[in-house]
């Protein structure tokens, strides 16, 4: 059973900048996933959207129980 299912097709901000695209993973009940990468890669973005604080992307983000 999956907990997490990310996939994003596009996100890109007013300004035209593309701070994600095709990313998709999925999460495993007790399953330890890390975010790494270098400063502006679109980590805390990732955060943001999989916490629902922002909602402008083109994708789907879904949580199983």
């Amino acid at each position: 059973m999956t907990i997490l299912t990310v996939d994003i097709r596009k996100k890109a901000y007013a300004n035209g900048c593309c701070a994600i695209e095709n990313l998709t993973f999925a999460a495993q009940p007790g399953e330890f996933v890390a975010i790494v990468g270098p400063s502006g890669a679109g980590k805390t973005t990732l955060l943001n959207l999989i916490a629902g604080l922002d909602r402008e992307m083109e994708g789907s983000i879904a949580f199983h129980s």
